[in-house]
């Protein structure tokens, strides 16, 4: 019979601990994993005792950051004292407590499939360990040394880049980034996807200077141009290399994908009805609605109030982080619509995640009966602290945030291609770069934080305009300045184009996904 497993790790390791327990359930064993075990309506820590009384083998991953974490080492002490058995799972080398050293163990940091063989043949049958455990020593995936490899290539190209300041931003300490794992996928495969179009309006810029100047920067033009093409070619695939399997047990949980613990399809009988209630701040009213509308569709009927409610959702933002009821003797769900700090009692409890958008509120209320399966369901694995938004609103932010750095990096090529131009409108110029950092600074604070004046799909969108206004001006104002027989720059006319080609892009994107938006802007709050 094989037998009970208990995972004990630090969440910085999720992503590998993750593909672990899916595969050692695939060999049918039963694992203990704190946020795909923990349920609502009972404190955690008894839970998480009961977890360990009840397996038989405890799996404790080593790293750097669970050999230095208390709840990992209260956990492993726990075990030696009950002696139970404990086997290695060897992530990192680092230096072990001595009661440790003599437990069997398996090294990960190779080859995954063939420590999965190992572990598993372990598990079924002990091994009297030949060799110490390994202490000291750097070995790594060849998955790693690919993606360090392509890393070392996109940097490089990010140096033609320079006057993007975003791409390089990224993309210079990226493959040191990868050694320490600690890379944020997001920002990395914004300015990857980026880097092409940048490099392409840098060879742009080399020809039009070309037409102006002497022959003297044709070269220029044409490496530019060659590099672009390699891009194109090299871009994609170390994307897919970021996003394959093994760069994503090897990265923390900011280098991670947001992953579901398992795909849930409603079917079947109506569920049993469960009373809820919604705690949320006002300006959160308009998702507690919709989840409302969902529940009593499928006859899940309203709480009177909070303490008599079978299933309490609270929604977690910057509005609120506490709710009044008692996540130790109520089955609550903390609901993340918005990246927060949530407090403490609630920072133990498995919580649903709505911040890339409301979904699943079918599934969500035909589950409401079954609270262990709706969390398996629904929850998410531990993200880190990588910005997390719904995709509209991530292409709003980048689109905003790449505009103003196309136009400061406009600036500053015009500036070193051209400077009696930039000198002869450099008091306009400053003016208007000031006035469009000062947008771009409230309205990125409507978005990320949902908070000010411009947290609302009106007034942002009138800010919008205003910054099309100022992209206008700011392409047009070195054509004013400059006398009829200075050299142009087509540097010049990248904010326009750039917010052209956004704006159409966005609102083609907005069309299909108006009510994540409509969600996310903060309800305002009613008069009287």
């Amino acid at each position: 019979m094989k037998p009970n497993i208990f995972m004990s790790y630090s969440r910085r390791e999720v992503g590998f601990v993750d593909q672990l327990t899916g595969r050692l359930e695939e060999e049918g064993f039963q694992v203990w994993l704190d946020y795909r075990s923990l349920i609502p309506g009972s404190p955690w820590k008894t839970q998480i005792e009961k977890g360990l009384d009840e397996s038989e083998v405890i799996l404790l991953v080593v790293s750097k950051e669970s050999m230095a974490s208390k709840y990992v080492e209260l956990e492993w002490r726990r075990v030696i004292q009950e002696d139970k058995r404990i086997i290695l799972v060897i992530l990192e080398a680092v230096d072990l407590p001595e009661v440790l050293e003599k437990y069997e163990w398996v090294d990960f940091r190779g080859n995954f499939k063939a420590g999965i063989k190992e572990l598993v043949g372990q598990l079924e049958s002990p091994v009297q360990e030949e060799h110490p455990v390994p202490q000291t020593g750097f070995k790594i995936p060849g998955v790693v040394w690919w993606a360090f490899l392509l890393s070392l290539v996109t940097a490089f190209m990010s140096l033609f880049s320079l006057w993007s300041l975003f791409v390089p931003f990224f993309l210079l300490p990226l493959p040191y980034r990868i050694f320490k794992r600690d890379f944020n996928i997001t920002q990395v495969q914004a300015a990857l996807w980026m880097l092409p179009v940048v490099l392409l309006l840098t060879a742009f810029a080399s020809e039009g200077s070309e037409g102006n100047a002497s022959g003297e920067v044709t070269g220029a033009s044409a490496t530019a141009l060659g590099v672009f093409l390699f891009s194109v070619l090299v871009v994609p695939v170390l994307i897919f290399v970021l996003r394959s399997k093994g760069m994503q047990r090897w990265g923390k949980p900011q280098a991670s994908l947001i992953k579901f613990a398992s795909l849930y399809r409603p079917e079947g009988q109506p569920p049993k009805a469960v009373s809820f209630f919604i705690d949320n701040a006002p300006q959160d009213r308009h998702i507690a609605a919709e989840m409302a509308r969902t529940f009593e569709k499928y006859d899940h009927p309203r709480a009177a109030d909070i303490q008599s409610a079978e299933a309490v959702f609270v929604l977690l933002s910057e509005f609120k982080n506490d709710t009044e009821a008692d996540p130790e003797s109520q089955s609550v769900f903390p609901v993340m619509i918005q990246t927060c700090e949530p407090a403490e009692r609630l920072s133990k409890v498995q919580w649903i995640d709505f911040r890339r958008g409301v979904r699943n509120l079918d599934a969500m209320a035909r589950l409401l009966p079954e609270p262990a399966r709706l969390l398996k369901a629904l929850g998410v694995r531990p993200m880190g602290n990588q910005l997390t938004l719904p995709p509209i609103i991530m292409g709003m932010y980048y689109f905003l945030t790449l505009l103003g750095i196309f136009i400061l990096g406009s600036v500053f090529k015009n500036a070193w291609e051209f400077p009696d131009n930039f000198f002869a409108a450099f008091f306009p110029t400053a003016i208007v770069l000031g006035l469009i950092a000062v947008l771009l600074y409230f309205m990125n604070r409507g978005l990320i934080r949902r908070k000010g004046r411009l947290a609302g799909f009106v007034s942002f969108s009138f800010a919008l305009l205003g910054f099309g206004v100022l992209s206008t001006v700011q392409t047009f104002l070195p054509a004013i300045m400059r006398s009829e027989d200075a050299d142009f720059s087509l540097a010049e006319a990248y904010p326009l184009f750039a917010f052209v080609v956004g704006m159409t892009v966005m609102l083609i994107f907005l069309g299909f996904r108006y009510r994540d938006v409509h969600r996310w802007f903060p309800a305002r709050a009613k008069k009287g």
